[in-house]
């Protein structure tokens, strides 16, 4: 089942509008201030340019088009306004994403991660670290043996199956032996992820989106497992910074989401059961990382739930303005931004290595945002 990979851009004023247009080469008509915000649907591999809609009159502006490009522009709308509501995990399981966004956190068994390797390389160490997260407030636990760290951090060291398996699965065993609750394992290779998925864990998140190990595919539609499916230029974490230029900044990536969410969803994969990642840090330039965080939400145009990942990552550190060594205290002010721009595009979970202070910065946005009435309830019912 092919899935389309039309988008739909908002723009809140003529600035957001005339860079949506710039990437397509394209100018957009004049539009009044008192009409933004505007819709931008780019029709993928059309002849026809996209079309711009003013929010408040879409409607009418929609029966102008051809009937053709109407229908696709409808379908994408309707993806895009589709709210997440679970990921359907191995075992029947579900991870509820009614909360946007469900927090994952982070717990690398590895030497040599970006941000933490060697901390959790001890399984007690990781396990206690697993646990800790879920009490502060993660829907998930992500756990992970081999670091895809870019080059920039030096050659991260390639680690066989077997040498990731057993850094894994006493950690995956322990976690589910002591929690029911969801556990993701973050690994490119079809052994890991059988072992993984045998000892408990609900998810593979998968950062080359099943072309790196062709067993991986068939392996997830067999065991009915979770799988996020991650953007990254390449298979190779080592080289995957060599090229970061895009014809589209957003358009290209989701494209190739879009066809591996395909391919998964003809080899017997559930559609429910499928997130998409645009791989913020995995074969993008510091700038691009910041046009897919501003327009992440044209990716739930796909019509799969968004995870997205820019904790602690070398652009973060570099826009916020902290140096490559800084400790993660340093680090934390631009991942907390990085996570609200994440939320404010709708992503429906997000990656992040500080559990608690990411759980308590969503919790205050909603807080904030909430009308008063809610509010009043949700503080009737705190202990």
């Amino acid at each position: 089942m092919p899935v389309p990979a039309d988008l739909v851009f908002a723009a809140a004023n003529a600035e957001a509008l005339r860079e949506i247009a710039s990437w397509d080469g394209f100018r957009p008509a004049t539009f009044a201030a008192s009409e933004f915000p505007v819709d931008v649907v780019r029709f993928e591999r059309s002849p026809s340019p996209p079309v711009v809609l003013s929010r408040a009159r879409r409607a009418e502006s929609l029966k102008a088009l051809p009937a053709s490009l109407r229908e696709r522009a409808q379908r994408a709308f309707e993806r895009a306004e589709r709210p997440a509501r679970t990921l359907l995990l191995a075992r029947g399981r579900r991870l509820d994403l009614t909360e946007c966004p469900a927090v994952m956190g982070v717990v690398n068994v590895t030497p040599d991660s970006f941000s933490d390797g060697g901390l959790y390389l001890d399984a007690e160490r990781a396990v206690a670290r697993a646990i800790q997260m879920f009490e502060a407030g993660a829907s998930i636990v992500d756990v992970g043996g081999e670091s895809t760290r870019p080059a920039t951090y030096g050659d991260a060291i390639p680690v066989s199956v077997e040498e990731e398996i057993g850094r894994v699965l006493p950690v995956i065993e322990a976690i589910r032996s002591r929690t029911d609750r969801p556990i993701s394992v973050d690994t490119r290779k079809a052994g890991v992820a059988r072992a993984a998925v045998a000892a408990g864990a609900d998810l593979v998140n998968d950062v080359s989106a099943l072309r790196y190990d062709p067993e991986m595919l068939p392996l997830v539609a067999r065991e009915k497992a979770a799988i996020v499916l991650m953007h990254m230029r390449g298979t190779d974490p080592r080289t995957m910074q060599a090229d970061t230029s895009y014809a589209h900044p957003v358009a290209d990536v989701a494209s190739e989401l879009a066809a591996a969410a395909s391919r998964a969803i003809d080899a017997g994969v559930d559609a429910g059961a499928i997130a998409i990642d645009p791989g913020l840090g995995f074969g993008k330039s510091p700038p691009g990382n910041l046009d897919l965080l501003r327009h992440l939400a044209a990716f739930r145009s796909l019509g799969f739930p968004v995870a997205v990942g820019a904790s602690r990552k070398a652009f973060v550190r570099r826009f916020s303005g902290v140096g490559d060594e800084a400790s993660p205290a340093d680090r934390l002010p631009g991942s907390l931004a990085a996570l609200a721009a994440a939320r404010a595009g709708g992503a429906a979970i997000v990656r992040v290595h500080d559990v608690e202070e990411s759980v308590r910065f969503l919790r205050m946005l909603a807080a904030i945002e909430a009308p008063a009435p809610k509010r009043a309830a949700a503080e009737t019912a705190a202990p």
